[in-house]
């Protein structure tokens, strides 16, 4: 099936995503990801809000990056967190797909 930029290249509307932002889909950026969330305890997979100073350093580590890179993927899970709840609010995800609509290929539905 090829990389993750491949797949998301054949999702509607993803043509569109400029090309930092598909170097930044790379399969390894997942395997880094894996390895950051592996090195958590199962506590801190639950409520990630507990993970602090010593608890980000022992995290980094354990997975032999950064704290700047558990920093990053706590801040992503954060952001994602906050779109998923915005999209659950009333109205939340017609609004968005409205917003979407002029990325829709032709003949979409709903387009």
């Amino acid at each position: 099936m090829g990389g993750m930029a491949s797949l998301m290249g054949k999702l509607p509307g993803m043509g569109q995503i400029p090309d930092n932002v598909k170097a930044q889909m790379d399969d390894k950026v997942l395997v880094r990801m894996e390895a950051i969330i592996n090195s958590m305890t199962l506590k801190e997979r639950a409520k990630p809000e507990i993970i602090k100073g010593s608890r980000k350093r022992r995290i980094a580590a354990g997975c032999g990056m950064q704290v700047q890179d558990v920093n990053r993927l706590l801040k992503q899970f954060d952001d994602m967190q906050r779109m998923m709840k915005k999209m659950k609010s009333k109205g939340g995800m017609m609004k968005m797909m409205r917003g979407m609509k002029g990325m829709m290929p032709p003949g979409f539905p709903g387009r």
